[in-house]
């Protein structure tokens, strides 16, 4: 197992072009990003560059973010089109910055209690539309259970409703994105959860709970389930997605403490 900063998430004490460089100082050679379009992709093609780093993992698109009201499109029917769209430019950024995986557009809230049928067949058949044309461009999108503690009225919220759509997609460039700390909230059982789905699991990010720190800060042991989790076989990446509890880079001693670096 390999790990890799979200540059969203940790670095906060400096701006985001800053981050790359940061991260690499602290020996990182392969990073993570949220939604950076803002920034635009010339400019974090020229940060990875600079710094020499590897993007192994990105935010596709996802439109317009207003908490417990908007966060994607990707279960709404009448928005497929939108969700093409989304779809195109994340493929457009993996292509451009070579980078093999994508978390796929979000899934989008629905009212409490709505009946979800027709937003889980359009989930899906997004996803299907989808998988061609990810396959033709060698990137693999990760779909992604949030909590809806956080996220409220969050669509996707549990791993087999997420294993249900991977399934149902039935390509090999849909898969499973397994998050501690989202996990942890919704369904808690991580090490029973993760080998249930290993099979499907495609990439793992990390954050404690409470608070979203860093893995050696909260209920979670992390210790204990990444031992679970190469025992299960996986051999991927561990991306922290965590908030920093203070300057990121002291808060990285818990990689050096359970010698994974």
């Amino acid at each position: 197992m390999k790990f890799a900063p979200n540059l969203h998430f940790m670095y906060p004490e400096h701006p985001f072009r800053d981050r790359f460089a940061a991260a690499r100082a602290d020996g990182f050679e392969d990073v993570e990003i949220y939604f950076a379009y803002d920034a635009g992709l010339d400019e974090v093609r020229r940060a990875l560059a600079d710094a020499g780093q590897r993007l192994i993992s990105f935010n596709f698109p996802a439109g317009e973010l207003i908490p417990g009201v908007k966060r994607g499109v990707a279960c709404l029917p009448g928005q497929e089109a939108v969700f093409r769209a989304q779809i195109s430019e994340g493929l457009d950024w993996a292509r451009a910055l070579d980078c093999p995986r994508g978390i796929a557009p979000l899934s989008g809230n629905i009212s409490d209690g709505a009946p979800r049928a027709a937003y889980e067949a359009t989930y899906i058949a997004n996803r299907r539309e989808a998988a061609p044309r990810a396959e033709a461009a060698g990137v693999t999108l990760l779909v992604e259970p949030n909590n809806t503690q956080d996220q409220i009225g969050y669509f996707l919220r549990y791993l087999h409703e997420a294993c249900d759509a991977v399934d149902a997609v039935g390509s090999t460039h849909v898969r499973m994105l397994f998050d501690s700390y989202h996990t942890q909230i919704m369904e808690g059982n991580l090490v029973t959860r993760f080998r249930q789905y290993h099979d499907r699991i495609a990439h793992v990010q990390i954050g404690n709970v409470p608070g979203r720190h860093e893995p050696d800060h909260g209920e979670i042991d992390h210790r204990f389930l990444f031992a679970e989790m190469a025992r299960a076989g996986y051999a991927g990446w561990i991306a922290g997605e965590y908030i920093s509890a203070g300057v990121t880079s002291d808060g990285l001693a818990w990689l050096d403490r359970w010698k994974l670096r």
